[in-house]
């Protein structure tokens, strides 16, 4: 090994511990000491195409600088108030009473008030069809008073905060009027509650400008203005980092690739925070509903045709690990240890024949019992820049099995529509969000369980029982239980496949920008940041 490369390798070591163990929680404090304006510059790839925040699901993440929700999460991953100071839960869990901050307002200059959260909750689950999930045992939003809420739930929901953190809450004055949200582009549909103000997207150089509230209620955030700068490919917005162009890179629930890590090490001027991902990078995906993917055995069979370290190895460069079979990665306080997915190509034959897919033609690929070729058809989102990569991979680890295989890039409005709404798939790949692996009853449910998002289209009521007891039970030592139990099920029956568990990679420039922080749902889109950050010269 040559000298430089041991000495990269020593760097990058470094910059690993000091990422994960540097991190600190700090509260908002302190203002902006010069009277020079301030902009924060933040490259994006994320595929943004419209500023209706319910139509576009990457421009609704970067609202979050300018509209504040009821609840958000810390540095640590816990609930904490935002918009509703504290809450009440009655009559076991199905009455919820929200008590909000007195001193918010829209940044029209109007009061935000109980009408106006009970109006987005009712609105958003009528009106928004993601809602429809992630609301779905609300029944209904009252008013108590001009700052109190009041939310009866169907059923019991032990922990409905985890939903309600992405419950968006909108101005009623503005949004009573519109009975289409999704297609609604007026001039005020935008106006929220939050440190930032929404200015403008210019389409042509695609540019995203907020401004700093001057009126917020927690006082104006440091920066004066952020913008996002949209870039068609990781290379270019690289590019435009070492080059000075931009401060830092975004992507909600994700880092940039390691293989830009080594470009971007040798430059003295750019410095990283590595954080743990409390999602999953990519998963193969399998509805569960359609023949031979609704077969535990074959779900098993295809899990031993993988090349977990090939993928940990050539897609991660190493920041990644094997995941278990158990589909939930480390860091989630009930994780349990269970058996390590492995590589086994011999096992994964036997079991394909064992379930009648077998070669009867002499092809070289797998048949049906009447002959025809099993090809499996797998959606590849285009939004997530190492999925093609990885895709390919997977592709020649099941062909190498005799599993014919057709790859399908899909945009994210095309994913949104076959996997979320028409649900007219075979298999995919994609990631999990830790926000998502937290809702419905936590551990990834909500992706799994036919009743909610149900990527997996799970109705088993083994599966469905387990999530049952996990969204009523107010008991820790019960709900830790059932994580575990529930674990032990994903590890059984493989109803999606974690391709590998991987890390967060957040550079940004040092010479420029310091104070970045980071929660583990926005990244740095955090309070904390832009009540922290210090910007070292104008541009």
């Amino acid at each position: 090994m040559s000298k430089r490369s041991l000495a990269i390798i020593i760097v990058a070591v470094l910059l690993v511990v000091s990422g994960v163990c540097g991190y600190h929680y700090v509260m908002l404090s302190g203002r902006q000491k010069s009277t020079e304006p301030t902009t924060l510059r933040i490259g994006t790839t994320m595929p943004i195409r419209t500023d209706n925040m319910f139509a576009d699901y990457y421009f609704g993440i970067v609202t979050s600088l300018s509209h504040d929700r009821l609840m958000r999460l810390d540095a640590k991953g816990r609930v904490i108030p935002e918009l509703a100071e504290n809450w009440e839960v009655k009559e076991e869990g199905k009455v919820w009473i929200l008590h909000l901050v007195k001193n918010a307002t829209w940044h029209d200059g109007k009061p935000l008030t109980a009408e106006d959260v009970a109006f987005s909750i009712n609105y958003l689950l009528e009106k928004v069809p993601v809602y429809k999930f992630h609301l779905r045992l609300v029944e209904r939003a009252e008013v108590v008073d001009d700052y109190t809420v009041k939310i009866s739930l169907k059923e019991p929901w032990a922990r409905f905060t985890v939903n309600l953190l992405v419950v968006r809450v909108i101005p009623k004055h503005v949004w009573e009027k519109v009975d289409e949200p999704l297609k609604y582009h007026g001039e005020d549909a935008n106006i929220g509650s939050g440190p930032y103000v929404y200015k403008s997207f210019d389409e042509a150089t695609g540019t995203i400008v907020f401004e700093a509230n001057q009126n917020y209620r927690l006082g104006k955030p440091k920066v004066d203005k952020v913008t996002f700068k949209l870039y068609k490919s990781t290379e270019a917005m690289i590019m435009a980092l070492k080059r000075g162009d931009i401060d830092t890179v975004y992507h909600y629930a994700r880092g940039v690739e390691p293989l830009y890590v080594p470009v971007l090490i040798e430059d003295p001027n750019i410095d990283f925070m590595i954080k743990p991902n409390l999602g999953v990078d990519n998963n193969l995906w399998f509805n569960t509903k359609l023949y031979p993917y609704n077969l535990t055995e074959f779900r098993q069979a295809v899990s031993y045709a993988l090349n977990y370290r090939d993928y940990v190895n050539s897609i991660m460069a190493g920041y990644a690990e094997v995941p278990n079979a158990g589909f939930v990665p480390k860091g989630w306080s009930y994780f349990k240890e269970t058996r390590k997915l492995e590589t086994n190509l011999e096992k994964a034959c036997a079991m394909l024949d064992a379930v009648g897919l077998r070669d009867l033609n002499g092809d070289g690929w797998r048949d049906f019992s009447n002959g025809t070729t099993l090809t499996i058809p797998i959606l590849v989102r285009t939004d997530l820049p190492e999925a093609g990569r990885l895709a390919e991979l997977v592709k020649r680890d099941l062909e190498s099995v005799g599993l014919k295989v057709d790859l399908i890039p899909v945009d994210p409005p095309t994913f949104r529509q076959r996997i979320d709404i028409n649900k007219d798939f075979h298999a995919f790949i994609s990631r999990t969000t830790m926000w998502g692996m937290m809702m419905w009853a936590g551990y990834g449910t909500g992706y799994v369980d036919a009743r909610n998002i149900g990527w997996s289209l799970v109705d088993d009521k083994e599966f469905q029982t387990i999530v049952d007891e996990m969204l009523k039970t107010t008991s820790e030592e019960e709900y830790r239980n059932l994580a575990h139990k529930l674990q032990d099920l994903y590890a059984e029956k493989l109803y999606l496949i974690p391709l590998y568990w991987g890390k967060i990679i957040q550079p940004y420039r040092s010479d420029r920008i310091s104070g970045l922080h980071y929660d583990p749902m926005y990244g740095i889109l955090t309070k904390e940041t832009f009540y922290a950050i210090e910007v070292k010269s104008k541009r």
